[in-house]
């Protein structure tokens, strides 16, 4: 895999996703995707899509965080990773916001902003990080404007960008949230068939340059889940 780090505009380093035994569980290895408490390492780059998204290590109720605040902006994080999907299906993250977009609406390209998102790229995107051909499985804390249990595709890459809201509007705020998905049935409803490559990427996402309503999201850690 080749992401253009010219253009992603950062540092450089390639990450493989970490292995460890939690306690007890010595045969069941858990591959870290990411650990705010390194802040944001090396191993994440920074592509700006438009102005630039305010990223910075944070403590939020007590938990490490990477914190994203919008500037009227559209800046991802993402890192490489490499996790086979058959052998662990599952995906669990955390994260907390404090401000989401009321009239954001993912289904338009004129609103299609996100409070939080952590996104999945099933393949070698090559020398440029934004999937034209890779697909991505997105999960987004949403406006809520959306309908609900639906997996939306996005509006500027509808072929190969499917975004799930897991959370959706304000009742939320301001609390932890963890999630655990099964990454095989989201992405079969999602495509309509299994995936088929590893996934070897991975960002995350807040954004607020197209509706300029303020937003705030910390993500907590992300990790695969895998099968004994």
């Amino acid at each position: 895999m080749s992401i253009n780090r010219k253009r992603a505009g950062v540092l450089p380093g390639v990450v493989l996703a970490l292995w460890i035994s939690p306690a007890g569980a010595a045969d069941s290895p858990v591959p870290m995707l990411f650990d705010p408490a390194k802040g944001i390492d090396k191993d994440w780059l920074r592509h700006s899509f438009l102005g630039e998204t305010e990223w910075t290590a944070a403590t939020f109720a007590d938990r490490p965080a990477i914190r994203a605040r919008g500037r009227n902006s559209a800046t991802v994080l993402v890192r490489q990773i490499n996790v086979d999907w058959r052998k662990c299906p599952e995906i669990e993250w955390s994260w907390a916001v404090t401000a989401v977009q009321p009239s954001a609406d993912i289904r338009a390209k004129g609103t299609d902003d996100v409070a939080a998102s952590i996104s999945l790229l099933f393949g070698d995107p090559g020398s440029k990080w934004w999937p034209k051909a890779v697909p991505m499985l997105r999960y987004a804390w949403t406006s809520g404007n959306e309908p609900a249990g639906q997996a939306i595709p996005n509006p500027y890459a509808p072929k190969v960008v499917m975004v799930v809201a897991v959370e959706r509007g304000a009742a939320r705020l301001g609390e932890w949230r963890t999630y655990r998905r099964n990454v095989i049935e989201d992405y079969t409803k999602a495509f309509g068939r299994p995936p088929e490559a590893a996934i070897q990427a991975l960002s995350i996402f807040s954004d607020n340059d197209q509706t300029r309503e303020p937003v705030e999201a910390f993500y907590g850690a992300a990790r695969a889940v895998c099968r004994p």
